[in-house]
């Protein structure tokens, strides 16, 4: 284990917090299996980021319990706006789903059966089943699960967790989705490996994830590092190394929303309610207003240029299947 400079020993004081190099090696790399780590920052939950002197993937080292990930109240925390959203924005989430599959289609001629993992209520999934495809979803939390069902009609949707055996024979789906969930894993090497058997020959692996390399100008104030649910930290090397690792190759690879996390900050988090006015005056002005600002940002310009150049928000990843994991 690699010892702190002196630069990173004032971001560890400067969070009250001491750098203890004997918890951060009983996590070794996912990706490479290296131990050697340098502290890039400590959260305000005091959990402490590293990234690997080898590979370069960024990690919370030691891992955080699942239980102080996720909220034992359904309607406090990361996930409490998750079905609001949804449902205040139908529209706009359709039209994301039915994009996504229509770029996996373009890739996977036919279809077949499909897999949404961490699925959250079956939104994604409803879309893919409208399309024509066997759908079915996997998610964690019981609330969610009983949502699908019980709102949505999906049945295909049954509560597990990747850190289980997937319920499901060998070579079953054609294509697997993981929409914002490979950061949130603890174990992404084991999980990746339990796809991979899941997945037939030749099969998708679809990923969306936050990119790091987003990270370039706002540092350790970067969106991402702010959610305390995120555990790891990709950019498209180290995620493409461990796709390598676990029998999948990269076929596909794009970055978007630059302008999101580029200048952004950890205090102007997602999932903030904006006081929106509900008469129609109102709404009209609200929205020349946010126009006018879109307008005027240079961002809006420069942003797909980033994107262009890898440092977009979000990766979109699609993967085939070329090896068979023992």
């Amino acid at each position: 284990m690699s010892q702190p400079t002196l630069a990173d020993t004032q971001v560890m004081k400067s969070k009250n917090t001491v750098f203890d190099s004997t918890h951060s090696q009983r996590v070794p790399c996912e990706c490479c299996g290296n131990t050697q780590f340098r502290p890039i920052l400590c959260r305000e939950d005091d959990s402490l980021v590293v990234r690997c002197e080898h590979c370069q993937l960024e990690f919370v080292n030691p891992l955080p319990d699942l239980s102080a990930m996720v909220s034992d109240d359904p309607n406090q925390g990361y996930f409490s706006q998750y079905i609001f959203e949804r449902q205040k924005r139908e529209k706009s989430f359709s039209k994301l789903y039915h994009t996504r599959l229509r770029l996996i289609e373009a890739n996977k001629p036919g279809k077949g059966n499909l897999l949404d993992l961490g699925c959250g209520a079956g939104f994604f999934i409803k879309c893919a089943l409208d399309r024509g495809w066997n759908g079915h979803g996997l998610e964690m939390l019981p609330e969610y699960v009983q949502y699908a069902q019980e709102s949505l009609g999906l049945h295909q949707v049954q509560q597990g967790s990747l850190d289980d055996s997937l319920p499901f024979p060998p070579e079953t789906f054609d294509v697997v989705t993981m929409w914002d969930l490979i950061e949130h894993l603890r174990h992404p090497l084991a999980c990746l490996e339990k796809i991979n058997r899941a997945t037939k020959p030749g099969g998708l692996l679809v990923i969306w994830t936050p990119n790091v390399k987003n990270s370039i100008f706002v540092k350790e104030q970067w969106l991402s590092y702010g959610m305390k649910q995120h555990i790891y930290f990709f950019s498209q090397n180290s995620l493409k190394q461990l796709l390598q690792k676990t029998g999948f190759k990269i076929d596909y690879f794009k970055t978007n929303k630059a302008k999101k996390g580029l200048f952004s900050r950890t205090d102007a988090l997602p999932f903030c309610e904006e006081n929106k006015p509900k008469d129609k005056l109102g709404k009209i002005l609200f929205s020349a207003k946010r126009d006018l600002k879109n307008a005027t940002n240079p961002m809006t310009y420069i942003g797909p240029l980033f994107d262009l150049a890898g440092y977009g928000f979000n990766m979109f990843i699609i993967a085939s299947k070329t090896n068979e994991i023992a």
